[in-house]
């Protein structure tokens, strides 16, 4: 069976060759990153050629979204004190957005996820003059951060709707859609979709999104805390909380949530990680998420298999002690309820598994929810539907090869035989939609053990 935890892996330049991608992929690589904020459709293509070549992968397209980026031809060494000139356009260097009516001197303008902070001493149409803390080098493309505006910057630029007709043709599993605000940026990236089934993830970065947490993960199919920005938007010392309150309303919800951001960040120039990056993955887990995900480790680091080999050890040992966290007294509907059955009465029967018979993912990611350590098995005949739960925790994914049109558990059964799923010696609890016109309908429980199953099946 699958590993519990997921994890995303960024592609980039450290991992582009197969011998390395295939090791990361070996190691417990669950879905591969492109992040189109760097590169072209060029090398999109060839990391999709080399990613299809080696598994059949979910893959999610990383748009940027709302941000902003400062553009250079070079590194800019800047020095405490010192002025310097930003423009918005034309001449370098320049911002990727014009703000210039959204400023006001003295405004706090920082570069690279924060690290690098400056005021702004003066402004004007085409340009603005910005004094900064200490000496720094900013490097080109690196994220632009303005504190405590809300910028009316569009939430998809012109690359970013590229990205997405991209992602439609490819096949994508997901599109992780960068600085989402509220439920508004992710109706207009629906209409894009149109009535595509690929899921969103909505990356929490800023403080709108924080406060607009609700209606964001009732509109998405998961949220990513992408703890860099979101780190420069608010206080850093309200992070880890702030990560546990959304994990914890993904999963009540049975939504996806990645946790994201400088999980292994030494593990760039160096092969072992330290020890409060590792209690830093350790506690994502504990907390609940479904993934957490390598960026710079797995795109530009000099360790990205290592980084995927740590990431697996830690979820490993610390999936030991996670357990529901499924607030059982809230009321839902009949699938949550019957979900709620079903988690329980594999506890009290103590089935070696429990299988899913789904058509969209959703009653899996409700069974999830309850972050059991026994295998879960998804069964679907759609295609989409088996890469998106391949990002959901616990959840085994596998594609039917028949249509049951009765007889349903026994065929399942029989399928997961074949395959090596599920054993004769296993008792397994089956949950499925059946007799039903409503989508997101889960309605059927039942306890078989698999060797009587497949003797019923042979003798009718």
């Amino acid at each position: 069976m699958d590993d519990k935890t997921k994890i995303v892996a960024t592609i980039g330049p450290a991992s582009m060759d197969r011998k390395t991608l295939k090791q990361m992929v070996k190691y417990g690589v669950s879905c591969a990153r492109i992040n189109t904020a760097h590169g072209d459709f060029k090398q999109y293509d060839k990391m999709l050629r080399l990613i299809g070549s080696i598994k059949d992968l979910p893959v999610m397209i990383d748009v940027k979204g709302p941000e902003i980026r400062i553009r250079l031809d070079e590194e800019l060494v800047v020095e405490p004190g010192k002025e310097y000139v930003f423009y918005y356009k034309d001449k370098k260097p320049f911002f990727s957005y014009n703000f210039s009516k959204e400023i006001r001197k003295g405004d706090k303008i920082f570069f690279d996820n924060g690290q690098i902070k400056s005021r702004v001493k003066k402004k004007d149409r085409d340009h603005i003059i910005l004094v900064f803390e200490e000496e720094s080098v900013i490097h080109p493309n690196k994220g632009v951060n303005i504190p405590g505006k809300n910028l009316r910057i569009p939430s998809l630029s012109k690359k970013d709707v590229q990205a997405v007709k991209y992602a439609l043709r490819n096949k994508a599993a997901f599109i992780a859609l960068s600085f989402v605000r509220n439920k508004k940026d992710i109706e207009n990236l629906k209409k894009l979709l149109k009535d595509s089934e690929i899921g969103i993830i909505s990356k929490i970065e800023n403080q709108e999104g924080i406060k607009n947490i609700d209606e964001i993960i009732a509109n998405s199919d998961g949220v990513m805390i992408a703890r860099g920005d979101l780190g420069v938007e608010i206080p850093e010392e309200k992070i880890p909380v702030l990560q546990k309150k959304i994990v914890r309303k993904c999963i009540q919800k049975g939504k996806i949530s990645i946790v994201a951001t400088q999980m292994l960040e030494s593990m760039t120039q160096h092969p072992m990680p330290t020890r409060a990056e590792v209690s830093d993955v350790a506690n994502a887990i504990m907390d609940g998420a479904d993934a957490v995900m390598l960026s710079g480790e797995t795109a530009s680091g000099k360790h990205p298999v290592k980084a995927v080999q740590v990431m697996r050890k830690v979820a490993r040992e610390t999936e030991k002690t996670t357990g529901n966290k499924v607030d059982m007294s809230r009321t839902g509907g009949i699938s949550e309820e019957m979900s709620k059955a079903a988690y329980h009465v594999s506890l009290r029967v103590n089935a070696d598994k429990l299988v899913c018979v789904t058509r969209s993912g959703y009653s899996a990611a409700l069974l999830s929810r309850f972050r059991s350590n026994k295998d879960l098995i998804a069964v679907t005949r759609h295609d989409m539907t088996a890469r998106k739960l391949g990002l959901v925790r616990g959840v085994t994914p596998i594609l039917l090869k028949q249509k049951y049109s009765k007889d349903l558990i026994p065929g399942v059964a029989k399928e997961l035989y074949d395959e090596k799923q599920v054993s004769k010696n296993d008792k397994v609890v089956f949950f499925a939609g059946i007799k039903t016109l409503k989508e997101h309908v889960s309605n059927l429980i039942e306890v078989h053990d698999v060797e009587e199953l497949l003797e019923y099946r042979k003798a009718n």
